[in-house]
């Protein structure tokens, strides 16, 4: 079994976890930062039940209701929503595979509306990012180019570290992303992004890998070695840091900004689904609440008949 999905075999009821982890891998190829999140949500229940004396299989509603609630007050509300996610998963998979008959989960909702919906910058905030980023040597070149990438895209930020040479098209205005469940799909690079990528590809990243000549990744380290999630996720929240936006800025922030802004614009919701690369247009559908709250407070700070407390 791979490490990445193995629980700690020394937890009663951890081998439960176990096995739909490798699920989730070989059936449903979920992605391994999903593994790894809902293995560590899920070795957190495995601890409280126990702590509770009781059990996966052994748990009830109130449980797993009294549990969440607990997650909830020391999390974030998307984490929290993430941990009822992997549980409801969890008995689902329990009980199609014959080892419980009776669902702990089964209507159990997590209240996270507000609070959950995705965290964007306006766009003042987003040029003033990008445009205070000079790429006036290698590594701030290669910021530069991720920065643009990832908000004319919409990519994830895991799918702009594992993007290679061979990825990009001719034409630079088109290039190949591997999402979820590695399905591919085309996401259009415009000119502005496209002007900044050249660069960072022609000059700095020449610079970048003058040790490691062969490197095929897009994205390098200052050792000319493939960019880490981790590694491109410090570099970034240095620069928004740099311009005061650093506690406001995730991996996902630019993922959120673009679909935010294409919603606002009046964007078909099926086109940034397949942008985003999207199972659901469900998901997609998030934005829309965004929407709906940008468009409420713009609404209420300067309609002349908006309530006014």
């Amino acid at each position: 079994m791979n490490a990445s999905v193995e629980a700690e075999e020394d937890l009663p009821g951890s081998s439960l976890i176990d096995e739909y982890l490798v699920f989730l891998a070989v059936m449903q190829e979920r992605s391994e930062l999903t593994i790894l999140a809902y293995r560590g949500d899920l070795l957190r229940l495995l601890g409280y039940l126990l702590s509770h004396e009781t059990s996966i299989l052994g748990a009830n509603r109130q449980d797993l209701a009294a549990f969440l609630a607990d997650y909830k007050c020391t999390t974030s509300a998307r984490s929290a929503a993430r941990a009822a996610s992997a549980a409801r998963g969890l008995y689902s998979y329990l009980i199609a595979s014959g080892q419980m008959v009776y669902d702990p989960m089964e209507g159990l909702r997590l209240h996270t509306e507000i609070a959950s919906l995705p965290k964007a910058l306006s766009v003042a905030e987003t040029v003033t990012l990008l445009e205070a980023t000079v790429p006036t040597d290698p590594l701030a070149s290669r910021d530069r180019a991720m920065l643009e990438l990832l908000y004319a895209s919409g990519m994830r930020i895991s799918e702009l570290v594992g993007l290679d040479l061979e990825d990009l098209r001719e034409d630079s205005f088109w290039l190949t992303v591997t999402g979820k469940g590695s399905k591919e799909r085309l996401v259009p690079v415009p000119p502005i992004a496209a002007s900044f990528l050249s660069g960072y590809l022609s000059e700095s990243r020449r610079q970048l890998i003058r040790n490691h000549p062969a490197e095929r990744a897009v994205f390098v380290n200052q050792t000319g070695a493939r960019l880490t999630r981790q590694g491109a996720w410090f570099a970034l929240k240095k620069r928004a840091q740099a311009v005061g936006l650093g506690s406001r800025f995730s991996p996902h922030t630019l993922r959120h900004s673009c679909a935010t802004h294409l919603v606002e614009a009046g964007a078909d919701l099926r086109v940034i689904q397949e942008l985003l690369g999207h199972a659901s247009i469900a998901t997609t559908e998030i934005y829309t609440k965004v929407s709906v709250a940008h468009l409420t407070k713009v609404y209420n700070e300067f309609h002349p008949r908006a309530s006014r407390s």
